[in-house]
């Protein structure tokens, strides 16, 4: 079989890039990275596509991997769309047919309509409407960005008049309002190919927070994910529903029923390599190898 070629995209000279870059050179694939301020597009009478230093990308590259989204979000998808075309494999491939919902309410409809246990949520443009769900939930309550990532746009509110100076910092529909899981620990589960590695975590935040995030400097153990089975269940589960195939699972519990709090698609890793000594570049180089090549299993 040819070297295969991937592309990685990515902004910047992130961490991710580069142990994607290394572990390509140790799996035998030529892994190379670009951004949007890259690329140049063309349709120019007969020459239509994706160009960087002097390469059709769709043509040259095997594979495409989208990690980048912003600012450019239509060139992104413009892209995983000529390599679809091209006949190459996209990671996601659900870019390629249902385009890119960057919307953490969209992801909980989505997973909850395919039975995926999530924490109580709705979005409203009201106040009102926001104010009497929230007591409805009881407080503590989440105020939560539909966007947004590492913790920001994230607000535990103790009371209404709390909730009300909360909402009125943002626009209409930018936030969500979400029942407060009171659990000591959450759990981030890495899935490749709808399967997760064989470690995952459990961090506990620091005393004068509730939020964890690797950012945030918590308490990191690494656990291996057979002995929790349900945690496995629910990340894959959620990862097949949303159709992702390299995505990190945050996951809080109920008393003792897990419930997904985001299935990042673009996951950092650089904090879960350190926690668990796992190659999650590697892993995650070898399926798209795999795949590239026919002889991927793990999205069976």
């Amino acid at each position: 079989m040819p070297t295969p070629k991937i592309l990685w995209f990515e902004t910047g000279d992130l961490y991710t890039v580069r142990e994607g870059k290394e572990a390509g050179q140790r799996l035998g694939a030529e892994v190379d990275s670009l951004d949007a301020y890259d690329v140049n597009f063309a349709a120019d009478g007969k020459v239509v596509g994706a160009f960087a230093n002097g390469l059709d990308l769709a043509q040259h590259y095997d594979a495409l991997i989208v990690r980048s989204f912003m600012p450019l979000i239509a060139e992104a998808l413009t892209l995983a769309r000529l390599f679809r075309e091209a006949g190459k494999t996209v990671i996601d491939e659900s870019m390629t047919d249902e385009g890119y919902a960057m919307s953490k309410m969209h992801d909980y409809v989505v997973l909850a309509s395919h039975g995926v246990d999530v924490p109580r949520t709705r979005q409203f443009c009201d106040i009102n409407q926001a104010a009497a769900f929230a007591a409805e939930l009881g407080y503590p309550c989440i105020v939560k960005g539909t966007h947004g990532s590492e913790g920001r746009h994230v607000h535990k509110v103790e009371n209404e008049q709390q909730l009300r100076k909360k909402l009125l910092q943002y626009k209409a529909g930018e936030v969500m309002v979400q029942e407060y899981l009171d659990a000591p620990i959450d759990y981030r589960v890495i899935v490749i190919g709808y399967r997760a590695l064989p470690v995952y975590v459990s961090r506990k935040p620091q005393a004068d927070d509730f939020r964890t995030n690797f950012e945030h400097n918590e308490q990191v153990i690494a656990h291996p994910i057979h002995e929790a089975s349900q945690l496995q269940a629910i990340a894959e589960k959620a990862a097949r529903a949303l159709r992702r195939e390299f995505s990190g699972v945050d996951i809080r519990c109920r008393g003792d029923v897990p419930l997904i709090l985001e299935a990042n698609r673009r996951p950092g890793f650089k904090h879960f390599e350190e926690a668990t000594g796992f190659d999650v570049a590697g892993a995650f180089i070898d399926y798209v190898i795999k795949k590239v090549s026919g002889k991927n299993d793990r999205a069976e």
